[in-house]
């Protein structure tokens, strides 16, 4: 029996729907990168083309036109059986938690940990997603909570801030900016820059240090998918970013070829617990709850 996995229907779905993958990756929070490397996916398992693609235009074949309402249909039957197991009192004891990588600390462990001593009936599961991923996983149901790192540009969520830290510049080792004691924010904003491909805009602004960037465009020096591509895009000199302190803390030992130093004047990062507003419960409220009696926000 073939075996075809939610997550790459979803990725069908909305591109049959939008027929435009930039569209369908916004839709899902996703980098277009990998949106189509689902589809590419999902056609390898079927063994047919789904979409002929050009440079301006995305037309389903006729097997992507047969297969659309069944991949609807099944979607719809997998939300539905959640929601009827949830309703027999199973799903009240079970908690999943949307953890971008980015946000993991010691204090999101440590309120994980906590919340597990003092709620032993309540199943906590904790799963990695890209921050679009994470948001996505709250709207469907997938998730209650997530820890993310604001701003973020979308409607529908509550947050709570939980810690702050600075943000630092990353620099390649040989950069003329890397001798600073301190980064002057509108000089860094002016080189080129880490773009995560698919980042929710708000972020985008925030790491980029669009507010110090006057009326100058931005120039990217290099394109990745995943945090994790940043240090090593850094480290060949191919663009400059800005990271949260700990993290920086924690990943130079591992990258001599980067240098990490802070910046004058910006305001620091900071860790939120989020949530759906309109899909609040006992549980989501309990374990925000934890979450601010271990909450670490430096006063200014």
């Amino acid at each position: 029996m073939l075996d075809l996995d939610t997550r790459l229907l979803r990725a069908f779905v909305a591109v049959a729907e939008d027929l435009n993958f930039t569209r369908a990756a916004e839709r899902l929070h996703l980098a277009q990168q990998a949106l189509s490397s689902q589809i590419r996916q999902l056609e390898k398992r079927l063994g047919v083309t789904l979409f002929e693609r050009t440079t301006r235009h995305v037309e389903p074949t006729a097997a992507a036109t047969a297969l659309l309402p069944h991949a609807r249909a099944a979607l719809q039957a997998v939300e539905l059986g959640v929601a009827a197991v949830r309703q027999q009192g199973g799903g009240g004891q079970q908690l999943v938690v949307a953890l971008f990588p980015l946000a993991s600390t010691e204090l999101t462990g440590a309120i994980l940990r906590a919340h597990a001593a003092a709620y032993p009936d309540v199943a906590l599961e904790v799963r990695p997603f890209s921050v679009g991923e994470a948001i996505a996983a709250l709207r469907r149901g997938r998730a209650q909570v997530a820890f993310v790192r604001p701003p973020l540009s979308v409607d529908g969520l509550s947050m709570v801030t939980i810690s702050s830290e600075p943000r630092v510049a990353i620099l390649p080792a040989d950069h003329p900016l890397a001798d600073d004691v301190e980064v002057d924010p509108a000089a860094l904003a002016r080189e080129p820059q880490v773009y995560v491909d698919g980042a929710d805009p708000a972020q985008a602004d925030f790491w980029t240090l669009a507010a110090h960037r006057g009326d100058a465009e931005m120039r990217i020096g290099a394109h990745i998918a995943s945090f994790d591509e940043f240090f090593g895009v850094v480290s060949a000199g191919l663009a400059v970013g800005a990271c949260p302190a700990g993290a920086a803390e924690q990943l130079a030992p591992a990258y001599p070829g980067v240098r990490f130093k802070p910046i004058r004047g910006v305001e620091p990062t900071t860790v939120a617990v989020a949530w759906p507003t309109s899909q609040e419960t006992a549980a989501t409220r309990t374990f925000v709850r934890t979450a601010l009696e271990h909450a670490h926000v430096p006063q200014a």
